[in-house]
């Protein structure tokens, strides 16, 4: 478990408590603990949680070093440069473990996170494990109850449905993955990356993926309250979105057609993205006549011209996708009137 934590004093106590309830319910398994203790002298333990402290300028670093010392066994502080994507990275350097979770110092795991993560340890095979969870006060889910199960032919499909609905498949949280995966494809987290850092790394580590399982059942919580980066405005963003997508393209280009052309979907819903959380954010001071004219200016500049251009209404379909149909069809007020709604409505979700 890798939990970068910066500035993160009010939230980091609960985060590593809560994996260390559910860890806790997973080592009282009597399957489990038998075959722990079939294994050799100096068994590796079951899990081990890595807090990378990155830059805090607040109580962190002590709050983590308090957490250490009152689970040595199962709790090591780390340090790295500041960046989430440093931390992350310091993390994987330090890891042994065969499975690598991550988790945001102001997100935590639910109550019953312990039986969900302990069902999973069945799946040996599978190199990458997705998980519905809870944003907020909502239920974010990403399969069918039943679940789903990828391999052979059928992964390009899923790999599609991840890269054009980034909002909510691409987050590294929520997930299991394989370390073993993720080292032999040399993959670590791009520090020069602003926004939508795990969105790449989630994207290139499905190339080594050879099963896949999505399951609806939830053991992770997401917190909205709060200004993280994505969140909150600060008149930055464009460039970062921009930055970022760019290196999604450019990895796509060298994959296969159909995964190369969800290339397309995911840069659109980056601008919805930079639509709802900057451009018209309810913190943005510009003049509702100044957000317009700053949609459109973006809208024409790549790379989101060339997404949009790309834009087939029998392929792009749902309500996420809207906004693009009116800026092809010369509707831009419209488009508009639909980013300034969905701020409007993340900020009452935010604020509660």
């Amino acid at each position: 478990m890798i939990i970068p934590a910066h500035n993160a004093e009010k939230t980091l106590r609960r985060a590593v408590e809560s994996v260390l309830a559910a860890m806790e319910f997973v080592e009282s398994d009597a399957v489990i603990a038998s075959h722990r203790q079939d294994q050799e002298e100096n068994p590796v333990p079951l899990f081990e949680i890595l807090i990378v402290e990155n830059g805090s300028e607040d109580a962190t670093e002590f709050i983590a070093r308090s957490l250490q010392a009152e689970h040595e066994d199962s709790v090591r502080l780390l340090k790295s440069e500041k960046g989430v994507s440093n931390a992350r990275n310091r993390g994987l350097e330090e890891a042994v473990g065969e499975k690598i979770l991550f988790l945001d110092a102001d997100d935590f795991f639910t109550e019953g996170a312990g039986e969900v993560l302990r069902d999973s340890l069945h799946f040996t095979g599978t190199d990458l494990i997705i998980f519905s969870y809870e944003a907020g006060s909502q239920l974010m889910h990403v399969c069918s109850s039943g679940g789903e199960r990828f391999y052979g032919a059928q992964l390009e499909e899923i790999c599609v449905r991840i890269i054009e609905n980034p909002t909510r498949y691409t987050s590294v949280w929520s997930k299991i993955f394989r370390r073993d995966c993720i080292e032999s494809l040399h993959l670590r987290f791009d520090p020069s990356l602003r926004l939508s850092e795990d969105s790449l790394f989630l994207i290139r580590y499905l190339e080594g993926c050879r099963r896949i399982r999505l399951i609806d059942r939830t053991f992770y919580h997401y917190s909205t309250e709060g200004n993280s980066v994505v969140r909150s405005w600060d008149g930055t963003k464009e460039e970062g979105y921009k930055q970022s997508l760019n290196a999604v393209l450019k990895y796509l280009k060298t994959q296969p057609a159909q995964i190369r052309g969800a290339g397309a979907g995911y840069a659109m819903m980056q601008f919805n993205l930079l639509m709802v959380r900057e451009v018209f954010s309810l913190s943005n001071p510009l003049s509702m006549r100044e957000k317009f004219a700053a949609m459109k200016k973006i809208a024409g500049e790549e790379p989101f011209a060339s997404a949009i251009a790309e834009y087939d209404p029998g392929r792009h379909k749902g309500t996420r996708y809207l906004p693009f149909r009116m800026l092809r069809y010369g509707q831009a007020a419209g488009a508009a009137a639909i980013y300034l709604a969905r701020a409007v409505q993340n900020a009452r979700r935010e604020n509660g």
